[in-house]
């Protein structure tokens, strides 16, 4: 990744098996999506009521050039399939934002603006 991958650990110990397994996952999003500026991790275990039947937390706050995408996922056991869910779901919604960045830029390919049709009657 060309921006490094800020990553916060709370109520977790350090690890450079999950460090680096963040860093990897966040090297995937770079490839669907070259525009990342940034890419946030917050990892947490929740505790008590917040808990809910899930152990561990991921926030992803992902920084494109004019906007902020937030995908939070929680997780029962594992917190490397917490990562991986939430990994997952921003894979998704970025190659749907750059499906319709593309379809935008294929509509607007004939020089018209925001690919307006031409009018080609005589």
């Amino acid at each position: 990744m060309h921006n490094p991958v800020d990553i916060v650990l709370r109520g977790i110990l350090r690890s450079d098996a999950l460090e680096r397994y963040i860093g990897e996952e966040a090297q995937k999003l770079e490839r669907i999506c070259d525009r990342i500026r940034s890419c946030q991790v917050a990892v947490e275990t929740l505790q008590g009521e917040k808990r809910r039947g899930a152990q561990f937390a991921v926030r992803l706050i992902i920084t494109l050039p004019g906007t902020e995408v937030v995908f939070n996922r929680e997780h029962g056991g594992d917190v490397y399939m917490a990562v991986r869910d939430a990994f997952a779901a921003a894979g998704l919604q970025l190659k749907d934002h750059m499906r319709r960045l593309g379809d935008v830029e294929r509509r607007s390919d004939d020089g018209t603006p925001n690919g307006e049709k031409r009018d080609t009657r005589g």
